[in-house]
């Protein structure tokens, strides 16, 4: 049958509280994190063989990637004093980025799996909604894991989500838009689904909010 992602979904349903990691409880209990990134590292999804749906992959690939990062929190020695149940964590070192592990039986850093793997492979802009990077300028990360067969409702309500707050995106129609950092760093993904960043945007504004990107 498909990659269980049974685990990863109780450690969420453990730590996150209102979008935040309890990091000080996962690191209190984390084998079921630990069990969970055992069956990534020994997963196949690119073997031809295996023909993983496109879907399935793109959920394993998520979840892997949002797995490791809080692993690699609570694995960081440095980080112990941060471990704070209100504060969100911001990691200033590149290098937690690049450090590989195994996953899917080869050794990759989570940029390898954003870049080389995601954004390389699947051309879905909607994925940078979903990836969460430990600090508070990311996306909150998904209440539950992704599967295959939830994958497109998820993507669509956490773009509309990360797109109708207002601490990150303003929509304005006398100022025009002032857009989250993700929009300007990954303009090159939007564009290839939509027209413009802003075209993308105007898709997944929530209803209500009147912009138009042109004068009458």
């Amino acid at each position: 049958g498909p990659f269980s992602h049974a685990a990863f979904d109780t450690v969420l349903a453990r730590v996150l509280r209102d979008g935040r990691v309890d990091y000080g409880a996962l690191l209190r209990e984390h084998a079921d994190l630990d069990r969970y990134l055992a069956a990534v590292a020994a997963a196949r999804p690119d073997a031809r063989e295996s023909e993983w749906p496109r879907e399935e992959q793109i959920a394993f690939w998520v979840n892997a990637y949002n797995a490791r990062v809080l692993d690699g929190v609570i694995r960081r020695p440095g980080l112990k004093s941060v471990l704070d149940v209100r504060r969100v964590l911001g990691i200033p070192t590149l290098g937690f980025f690049r450090e590989k592990r195994l996953t899917a039986g080869a050794w990759r850093s989570l940029d390898d799996i954003e870049h080389r793997v995601l954004r390389a492979r699947y051309g879905e802009p909607r994925l940078h909604f979903v990836l969460n990077c430990a600090s508070v300028s990311c996306p909150v990360l998904p209440e539950r894991a992704l599967t295959a067969a939830t994958l497109e409702a998820d993507l669509d309500s956490a773009t509309r989500r990360f797109i109708a707050d207002s601490t990150r995106n303003r929509i304005d129609p006398e100022r025009g838009m002032r857009l989250s950092s993700i929009f300007k760093w990954y303009a090159e993904d939007f564009r290839r689904s939509d027209a413009s960043v802003e075209a993308f945007v105007l898709r997944y504004r929530p209803a209500g909010a009147a912009f138009r990107p042109d004068p009458p």
